[in-house]
């Protein structure tokens, strides 16, 4: 997660210092992000009774490229956050990262949208060692309700594996965010 915020941070800084892009048009360039309420977040170790799920804390970030109004691809980290029982009150986060296909269906400002995606799925325990990164898979829906301000529905599976076992997770968010073009 502190990977992916640094990264954010400096293609920010670089793309703000750019003609591209950010001229309110959504078109080139675009830099977002969202919070909100994950009200289920998710993981079970295949073949075992071991699970649990959580609610807590929704967060998006993206950046990617709009080619056209109704058009975006974003590099998309998509997460859940919260305190497990299971973990002795360790923080716990799981979400997806990767490419992400946004689609609005109307004019700049008031339109819904869908989002698809691919890419991976990570799991984090606080003073654990994380998992290893397997497949994972986004689809939301929502509505922008503003220029730049959107709201919407998220939901990620994934799947992950440490030396001993092999997971498989699910989050849902809904979340407030806000997309820069």
């Amino acid at each position: 997660m502190r990977k992916l915020l640094l990264i954010l941070t400096v293609l920010t800084l670089v793309l703000a210092s750019s003609s591209f892009g950010f001229d309110g048009q959504r078109r080139g360039f675009v830099l977002g992000g969202g919070l909100g309420f994950s009200p289920v977040a998710s993981w079970e170790v295949n073949g075992t009774t071991l699970d649990e799920s959580g609610a807590g804390i929704g967060l998006n970030l993206l950046i990617g490229y709009a080619w056209d109004d109704q058009n975006m691809i974003v590099y998309e980290g998509n997460v859940a956050g919260w305190k497990s029982e299971f973990f002795l009150d360790r923080q716990v986060s799981q979400g997806f990262y990767g490419a992400s296909w946004y689609h609005y269906f109307g004019e700049t400002g008031r339109s819904a949208f869908t989002t698809l995606g691919i890419g991976y799925y990570a799991f984090e325990v606080e003073d654990f060692d994380n998992n290893d990164l397997g497949l994972g898979l986004l689809a939301g829906a929502g509505y922008e309700f503003a220029r730049h301000w959107q709201a919407g529905a998220y939901f990620s599976y994934g799947k992950t594996s440490d030396p001993v076992f092999d997971y498989n997770h699910y989050h849902f968010s809904i979340l407030v965010g806000v997309v820069a073009f």
